[in-house]
């Protein structure tokens, strides 16, 4: 497995035959990777709880937890995937596979399954007053914010615009209600949501302007109090989501990869979420910490411009591990993840 996930830093790609020609005998490494990925012993639940242990190790002992929730499809293969929100980044700390036969009309037992166990695991090791979690209107259903709730942990998520809301007596749907003159946040109040199932939540709303000049409104309910402003700003870390899964599929090459059996789809993306556990820990170590050091290996890979370029911080940590391999010996048991860790010019 160490051999392979290095392959995957150095090659990034998912192409099994492509892996292989990074060792000296491809043909006997094509099917080392084979045997390994088609290993029945090697359960795939049991290689996402390691990753989660490994994770959860390494988290700092203050400041907020931030898990993102999501989906990321390949064909007819769903990922179900929680992710830890590093800075601006996300690392995929637990998953499932499924293939799209299997989900049907069952989808929602299994997010809640998977939510569970690993939200429980996270406030096991954090406690819950830590741990803040953020989804998509995919997942925007009561079940869920009971499950939360229950859990006793903070989640802001965003709805859909066709939702109802009990406001003064009367049900209504979340796209009629409007902003105050030129307001961009509205804090709508703690309310009743959904009228089939109601349950109070806070409920927030605010908008902004897309690259076409068109208004886009996030509607985002939560069970702790908030206002607009700090609601979107706590939701506003969910993207993050989004940039691990390109992570996964660009910089590593995990949509390259042509596995039809799920369980060693599964596989493979463990090798891809331990590449990129190693890549943000060597970057939380080297980039995200003041000082001489950081700025001279980024000289490296990105340019002096003072605003931001194209390099995300796992494309900037690669690069550099590409450059200079002895960076490796920097990968220590004891280093932490930087979970607020920002930078002036990578993303």
């Amino acid at each position: 497995m160490r051999d392979f996930v290095q392959a995957l830093i150095d090659q990034q790609t998912g192409c099994q035959a492509q892996l292989a020609r990074s060792f000296g005998n491809q043909e006997a490494a094509a099917k080392r990777l084979s045997r390994l990925l088609h290993n029945e012993r090697l359960e795939p639940r049991h290689l996402a709880d390691a990753v989660l242990l490994q994770a959860l190790v390494q988290l700092p002992a203050h400041g907020p937890v931030r898990l993102a929730i999501d989906w990321t499809i390949e064909g007819q293969q769903y990922l179900l995937v929680v992710s830890l929100i590093v800075g601006r980044r996300a690392v995929p700390i637990y998953w499932r596979a499924y293939n799209a036969a299997v989900l049907k009309g069952r989808m929602q037992r299994y997010e809640l399954a998977v939510i569970r166990r690993a939200v429980t695991r996270v406030i096991r090791k954090v406690g819950r007053r830590r741990v803040r979690v953020t989804a998509d209107r995919g997942f925007a259903d009561v079940a869920l914010f009971t499950l939360l709730t229950d859990l006793k942990v903070a989640f802001v998520i965003r709805v859909k615009k066709s939702t109802k809301i009990c406001m003064a007596g009367e049900w209504r749907q979340l796209d009629t209600l409007r902003f105050a003159g030129n307001t961009r946040r509205r804090t709508v109040g703690h309310l009743l949501y959904c009228a089939s199932n109601p349950q109070a939540l806070w409920v927030t709303m605010s908008r902004k302007r897309d690259r076409h000049g068109k208004w886009g409104i996030w509607y985002v309910v939560a069970n702790r109090p908030s206002t607009a402003e700090q609601a979107v700003a706590e939701y506003a870390h969910r993207p993050g989501c989004e940039a691990g899964f390109r992570d996964a599929k660009w910089w590593l090459g995990f949509a390259q990869a042509r596995i039809k059996q799920i369980t060693a789809w599964s596989r493979l993306f463990a090798l891809v979420a331990i590449a990129l556990l190693i890549v943000v820990t060597l970057a939380s170590r080297l980039l995200l910490r003041p000082g001489a050091q950081a700025s001279a290996l980024l000289r490296r890979v990105a340019s002096r411009r003072r605003g931001r370029c194209e390099l995300s911080l796992v494309s900037a940590m690669i690069a550099l591990l590409h450059q200079e391999p002895g960076l490796y010996d920097y990968l220590v048991p004891r280093l932490k993840l930087k979970l607020d860790g920002n930078l002036a010019n990578v993303s």
